[in-house]
């Protein structure tokens, strides 16, 4: 079997998908794309096919990040040049948590920028303390506001869901200066609301993207009450991103629409019991989503 035909078919289906649901850009090798459990010529290769995806769909201006963040700011630094080569339009980059004790607050300034003043293409900061990659590195404030300055860092992704500093952020910088994105689907529309945030980089808009557009389309609108009733809906399905994780997101895919498959070890197949939470939790989307 080609794999790489067999990816490139299921990725073509995926990202029109996506593109018609209304997403604003997309994301290769983000923490839904298990990029620790790839080699990097695979990472290379996923950037490569999700360009290719989309350009032969017809959307060849959709913004690609790519998620390039390892703990040597050395092979960072590579892989984000591969990746700009490869078609990615930005670099998502988590902080080198293999060393976590010796990473204060002026060595984590050193790698970003180090990063950033070597990439072709801008960097958007990744946090997001619960995953191996960081290993608890949470970035603080006064850190985040430093590194906006770079004319090369351009945003963040908070997976830490700390909408406070979203908040103090949004009150730093401009959305044209520094633009911020939540990570989980359930603190979208407080974000938009309450701390100025850009939009969300979820996993759930895996399975239900046009749920994730509709909540920010309504509050653009100015259709509050409309907005609240999607996110509350919406929020209803965002327990599979904690309850049931990457697994549980594939098999969403893989259930409704037909692509998706396992997730690489150590991951282990998800139980008949998580399968049916999963379908109880996207269920009530799908209307929209088919």
């Amino acid at each position: 079997m080609d794999l790489h035909k067999q990816a490139y078919g299921s990725n073509l289906c995926l990202f029109r998908r996506l593109a018609r649901g209304g997403i604003r850009g997309l994301v290769a090798n983000g923490t839904t794309g298990e990029p620790s459990h790839l080699s990097r010529a695979e990472r290379v290769a996923v950037i490569k096919t999700h360009r290719a995806a989309l350009d032969n769909a017809g959307f060849q201006n959709l913004p690609l990040i790519v998620g390039t963040g390892v703990s040597s700011t050395w092979e960072t630094i590579e892989l984000t040049k591969e990746g700009a080569e490869a078609g990615g339009n930005f670099a998502m980059v988590l902080p080198p948590g293999y060393f976590k004790s010796s990473m204060t607050n002026t060595t984590l300034e050193a790698f970003f920028t180090e990063v950033a003043d070597a990439s072709p293409i801008p960097i958007i900061l990744y946090n997001f303390p619960g995953v191996g990659g960081s290993n608890g590195i949470d970035l603080d404030l006064s850190l985040i506001a430093k590194l906006a300055k770079h004319p090369n860092i351009v945003g963040i992704k908070l997976s830490c869901g700390n909408l406070g500093k979203a908040a103090r952020l949004s009150a730093l910088y401009s959305q044209d200066e520094f633009a911020i994105f939540m990570g989980l689907a359930e603190t979208l529309l407080h974000g938009l609301t309450g701390s100025g945030i850009s939009g969300a980089i979820t996993g759930l808009a895996n399975d239900a993207p046009k749920a994730c557009v509709n909540v920010y389309d309504l509050y653009a609108k100015g259709d509050l009450e409309g907005a609240k009733k999607a996110q509350k809906e919406l929020s209803a399905a965002a327990e599979i991103e904690l309850g049931g994780g990457i697994p549980a997101m594939r098999y969403g895919c893989a259930h409704y629409f037909g692509y998706g498959g396992e997730s690489r070890r150590p991951f282990q197949s998800i139980t008949d019991e998580v399968k049916a939470k999963t379908v109880a939790w996207l269920d009530p989307l799908m209307d929209r989503e088919k």
